[in-house]
């Protein structure tokens, strides 16, 4: 009998503990909330059988519907996509784009570094070929008619030696007859050296494009000349000769000048018998005056003609 009551209070004991720990796993369930126990139904590989199968029955108790479980990938899987690569390099979008801007950078660096040496290269050629070759002097045609300025100087003072001594000391003692004397010739051997410039260039048949800039500068000093005469001077006998043999050589000159324009302009032979008669009238005149020309250095001949009495 005693043996049997031990026996008896033992089975108590442990249908006792059974409901204690049944109680307790309710219990355990009754304090959890929706979402954790949706959690354990949805992720069944996270957790033992018979917990997500309490979890749900909890949730069907309180009528709320569990969805369906979550698919996890294969850990191994898993494991091998997050294992870092041992080489290489990623590439994604940004990547590529990156390594396309660094590849174009490192080109153009190269193209303009090339360009700038090829530049560097050119100017020492050019700076050596610079060194080497020798200037080279080229004649060229000019348009400007000589500056005759020093000759014209000292054609005053020639011209004015041709008058007597006399007549020298009562020009110095009046003053202004010397002075309108010296500026009237001065005047005069301006034009006359431009112009025989001109028509000795016409003579030797250098009929350039320049002439008519040169026939125009000519009558241009001629007119100042013209300017002068409108005033009356009073002279002594050999000043007052070399006044007119200055207006005759002077008016000739200037019909030459106008002949030689139209020659400009028309390009044709410009010695003529009516040329060089009147090359002739203007050397004889002018040999009164000079011996030779201040500008071609040829004596001015002088015209001998003879009178049949």
């Amino acid at each position: 009998m005693r043996g049997g009551c031990q026996l008896a209070a033992r089975f108590h004991s442990i249908t006792d503990s059974l409901s204690t720990v049944s109680d307790n796993s309710t219990d355990f369930y009754h304090q959890k909330t929706d979402a954790e126990l949706l959690f354990f139904v949805e992720h069944p590989d996270y957790y033992q059988p018979s917990l997500v199968e309490s979890a749900r029955r909890e949730l069907r108790r309180r009528g709320v519907a569990p969805s369906a479980p979550v698919a996890h990938p294969d850990p191994a899987l898993l494991a091998s996509s997050m294992e870092a690569p041992s080489s290489g390099f990623r590439t994604g979008p940004l990547t590529l784009l990156l390594a396309g801007l660094l590849l174009l950078s490192v080109g153009v660096y190269y193209y303009l570094n090339q360009r700038s040496e090829a530049a560097r290269e050119l100017l020492r050629e050019r700076a050596a070929t610079t060194r080497k070759t020798p200037p080279r002097l080229i004649e060229v045609a000019t348009a400007v008619i000589p500056n005759y300025d020093g000759a014209v100087v000292r054609s005053v003072e020639q011209q004015f030696q041709r008058v007597p001594a006399r007549e020298q000391a009562a020009a110095k003692k009046a003053d202004m007859p010397l002075h309108q004397y010296r500026e009237l010739a001065k005047r005069f051997w301006t034009a006359e050296t431009q112009t025989e410039y001109v028509l000795d260039q016409a003579r030797q048949n250098k009929l350039t494009t320049a002439l008519p800039g040169h026939v125009e500068t000519a009558a241009t000093a001629w007119g100042q000349w013209n300017k002068a005469l409108n005033y009356s001077y009073k002279f002594s006998p050999v000043m007052a000769n070399h006044l007119d043999l200055m207006t005759r050589v002077a008016n000739e000159q200037q019909a030459a000048l106008n002949d030689l324009l139209i020659v400009a302009n028309n390009p044709q032979a410009y010695e003529t018998d009516k040329t060089r008669k009147r090359a002739t009238d203007v050397g004889d005149m002018l040999s009164g005056l000079l011996p030779k020309s201040p500008v071609t250095g040829r004596p001015y001949t002088v015209v001998v003609r003879r009178v049949r009495l």
